[in-house]
C-alpha cells in the first residue's frame, strides 16, 4: 500500500480497448488504475501520479514504447513495466535485452489471454511490500 492506497496501475495504449480490458483485469484484482492512450498522456499522468505498476504497449502515436520505457526507467521510483506488444515476441532480441537489463519485468504478447495478465497482475501485487 502507498500512504494508505492500494498501488495503482497505469495501462499505457493508443487503442482504447486494450485499455479498457487492461482496466477492468486490474480492477477485478481490486487496484486503482489510470489509462493513457499516448506517450505524452502518460508522461503527463506520471509526473502527477506515483504509480506502481505500468503496462506499455511497444507501438505508440507519438513514440515507441521501448523509448517511453526508458524515460520512465530514468524519472520514476523504480515501477513494475509490463510491455505489450503485438509487434514483438517473447524471443525477440529487444525483448529479451529489455529484461536482462530490468527495463521491464514483463512481456506479454497480444493478442494476449485474461489469464496471463491476471497472473501478472497477482505476481506484481505479491511483490509489493505489506504496510
Amino acid at each position: 500500500m502507498i500512504d494508505g492506497q492500494p498501488p495503482t496501475f497505469l495501462t499505457v495504449d493508443d487503442e482504447p480497448a486494450i485499455n479498457w480490458i487492461l482496466g477492468r483485469l486490474i480492477a477485478c484484482r481490486g487496484f486503482p488504475v489510470d489509462h493513457a492512450l499516448s506517450g505524452r498522456d502518460a508522461i503527463r499522468l506520471c509526473r502527477r501520479n506515483r504509480y506502481r505498476a505500468i503496462f506499455v504497449d511497444a507501438k505508440l502515436p507519438d513514440i515507441l514504447g521501448t523509448a517511453l520505457v526508458c524515460h520512465l526507467r530514468q524519472r520514476l521510483e523504480d515501477p513494475v513495466i509490463v510491455l505489450i506488444s503485438g509487434y514483438f515476441f517473447a524471443d525477440d532480441p529487444t525483448v529479451e535485452e529489455l529484461i536482462r537489463s530490468g527495463m521491464i519485468q514483463h512481456f506479454v504478447a497480444k493478442p494476449f489471454l485474461h489469464r496471463d495478465i491476471l497472473d501478472i497482475i497477482d505476481r506484481i501485487a505479491l511483490s509489493w511490500p505489506r504496510v
